[in-house]
């Protein structure tokens, strides 16, 4: 099965920062991941280079250099291979994947500040509204700035970065309001497919009922042609639509 952006998704897209693909995913499918991941989290499965975790423990599960295999499977899931070609004008390299067992709550940011020139794919695996915590997007903010790590810092010559001296997430906050762009709250129903510009200004939004489940799954991608990795001491494996890996050098 493949996906096609249509038309109208992709001036959503171009206009908004973002665009919705309703049941690119089969409940069953979203089910599967779902059940796959509660095993992993409560130690009836056991996947190597995932250390068990405490019966309490929710937090959100990072994969970079090591992907467990569903998870790998489903950042070089065939559907997505073509939307996210149209989207990054090339053949796309996935880079990291992350797991969510309950909504965020995560501060205003940009995915291209820890990713740069990426684009993710946020999975629902299940209903996702404001009660179990909604995404919580600027419209439009991709076209305003990028802030990036080189600009809390100084540069070569010793002359301070324009946002030095603050708190990376204070200044997502303060970029924000300079914007002056309406902010909105995502819902998504099982199996809905969110894809987002890296540049787009966004958040975890407030959980209404505690201790609810918000499942959910995102892939985040560069081009091929995206080298090389530009962050210090952090290499990261890639992993193409062909089953294809390699790290991106540093420099």
């Amino acid at each position: 099965m493949t996906l096609e952006l249509t038309p109208s998704q992709l001036n959503d897209f171009e206009r908004d920062g973002y665009t919705i693909v309703e049941g690119g995913f089969t409940p069953a499918e979203c089910d599967h991941f779902t059940n796959y991941m509660l095993d992993l989290q409560a130690g009836r499965t056991s996947v190597e280079g995932f250390a068990p975790r405490a019966a309490d423990d929710w937090s959100r599960l990072i994969t970079r250099n090591c992907h467990h295999p569903l998870g790998l499977a489903w950042m070089t899931d065939p559907r997505l291979r073509q939307p996210l070609r149209t989207l990054l004008d090339d053949e796309a390299d996935g880079v990291q994947s992350m797991y969510f067992y309950t909504g965020s709550r995560q501060r205003r940011h940009q995915d291209a500040y820890y990713l740069p020139g990426c684009v993710s794919a946020w999975v629902a695996l299940q209903p996702v509204g404001a009660w179990n915590g909604s995404i919580h997007i600027q419209v439009g903010s991709h076209k305003g700035p990028l802030l990036q790590k080189v600009d809390f810092r100084e540069d070569a010559s010793g002359n301070p970065g324009p946002w030095q001296g603050w708190q990376h997430d204070d200044a997502f906050d303060a970029l924000f309001e300079r914007n002056q762009m309406p902010e909105l709250a995502v819902e998504a129903n099982k199996g809905d497919i969110v894809f987002f510009d890296g540049r787009l200004i966004h958040r975890g939004g407030p959980i209404m009922q505690e201790g609810s489940f918000r499942h959910s799954w995102a892939g985040h991608y560069i081009p091929q042609s995206f080298n090389p990795w530009p962050y210090e001491d952090n290499p990261r494996l890639r992993v193409s639509f062909d089953g294809v890996s390699r790290f991106t050098p540093t420099h």
